[in-house]
């Protein structure tokens, strides 16, 4: 199973808290701005001046403080890095506004005659109505509001009955209503509440698979790092970096299959170094690593062309693989190695012909034929290899091989 993460509370709230604060704060805010503006209207003629003005600063500094509060949570993201806070917050915020209302309800009472009274509650009401309408995400903001306006509202009102008969029937309406705000604001809220945490796994599940497409992707790319160092491991000699048998015989028979399609030469030429024992047995065999290497290196500087390939078969024995050499260029290549070891100066103290390190080279050169196989070519240049050994060394014999 992919996807194991856990969906916690403080991941759902805070979602809750982000549609809330982007989608409701402003609707909350104009919904307490009308209210506040109606009663005032309704009030302009059966208040003094200065009573109503009072109360709509007041009411107003209240609205703007709480549309400011929820603004900073919004653009400093604190209501994902402390969600908890945020939420208790926006519960206390809209507990004061409901308690402003009921304190302005139980103030008018003193002051209004029965209709106005009955207007400015019906004004409270649907305030608050519509304030749990659009709070319904969040559940404490809504009960905040049933239980600071409506149901003291209510309460106030039927306690007073006795003033306005009609107090009761409208006490006994409001705390109807708050039971029902109370079950459809809930039933939303639980429903909002299963679609954020939907939401959220899905995100989830798709953040996983991303994760563990982009580790595929990197492990696919180790793997087959891996397996070129594998093959690298298999077919490079590892000591002068240079391909070994297998990966020479590779090589091989791609270019002996391209020389018998275009008809062109193929030159090959086997080298051993001359009497490397001897050499070994006097310097050591550290020292002989580094004449291999020494040799590597010669092989290389001369194998510029394409295709060209130089080859450690084993041992002190290495083998050249030329690509469209004639018998001119690839005896011209042999006696570039032979000189450019004299530049190399390697003494070798044990041997009998020379106080130098040498090579003995076995060249061969031809156009192959459908017939030609690369075991041929390579028993050509050994057996021109060894002429060059038995006739003294230190020199390249071309082989008269004919396909």
């Amino acid at each position: 199973m992919l996807y194991q993460r856990k969906i916690t509370a403080a991941d759902v709230l805070a979602t809750k808290l982000e549609f809330q604060l982007q989608h409701s704060r402003y609707a909350l805010v104009g919904i307490q701005s009308v209210g506040v503006a109606t009663v005032t209207v309704l009030l302009w003629f059966q208040l003094l001046p200065l009573t109503l003005f009072t109360w709509v600063v007041g009411m107003l500094l209240l609205v703007l403080a709480y549309s400011v509060r929820l603004g900073s949570a919004l653009l400093d993201g604190r209501y994902h890095r402390h969600s908890n806070a945020v939420y208790r917050e926006m519960m206390v915020g809209a507990a004061i506004l409901g308690l402003s209302w009921t304190a302005s309800v139980v103030w008018f009472d003193q002051l209004l005659v029965d209709q106005y009274f009955f207007i400015v509650v019906l004004i409270v009401t649907i305030c608050c109505v519509a304030t749990i309408a659009v709070s319904s995400v969040i559940r404490g903001i809504y009960l905040a509001q049933i239980f600071s306006a409506l149901i003291p509202v209510a309460t106030w009102l039927g306690w007073h009955y006795d003033e306005r008969p009609f107090n009761l029937v409208l006490a006994m309406l409001l705390i109807g209503l708050s039971l029902l705000m109370a079950l459809v604001s809930g039933w939303m809220s639980h429903s909002i509440r299963q679609m954020v945490e939907s939401s959220l796994e899905r995100e989830a599940m798709a953040r996983d698979l991303a994760d563990l497409t982009g580790s595929l992707s990197v492990r696919n790319v180790q793997l087959q790092e891996a397996r070129k160092q594998l093959s690298d491991m298999a077919t490079v000699d590892e000591l002068t970096g240079l391909r070994n048998r297998r990966g020479a015989n590779q090589v091989f028979e791609t270019e002996i299959s391209r020389a018998k399609r275009a008809g062109m030469a193929l030159s090959i030429i086997m080298l051993d170094v001359d009497h490397f024992k001897r050499y070994n047995d006097t310097y050591g065999h550290p020292a002989g690593d580094i004449v291999l290497q020494k040799v590597a290196e010669v092989l290389l500087s001369v194998t510029s062309r394409a295709g060209e390939l130089a080859v450690r078969m084993g041992g002190e024995e290495f083998m050249l693989i030329l690509p469209g050499s004639t018998q001119s260029d690839a005896m011209g290549t042999a006696a570039a190695i032979q000189q450019r070891m004299i530049d190399a100066a390697i003494p070798h103290e044990a041997s009998p012909s020379t106080q130098l390190l040498t090579l003995s080279q076995g060249v061969v050169s031809c156009i192959p034929r459908l017939e030609t196989e690369v075991s041929d070519l390579i028993e050509a240049a050994d057996r021109a290899l060894y002429k060059s050994k038995e006739n003294g060394r230190h020199q390249a014999t071309l082989s008269s091989f004919s396909p």
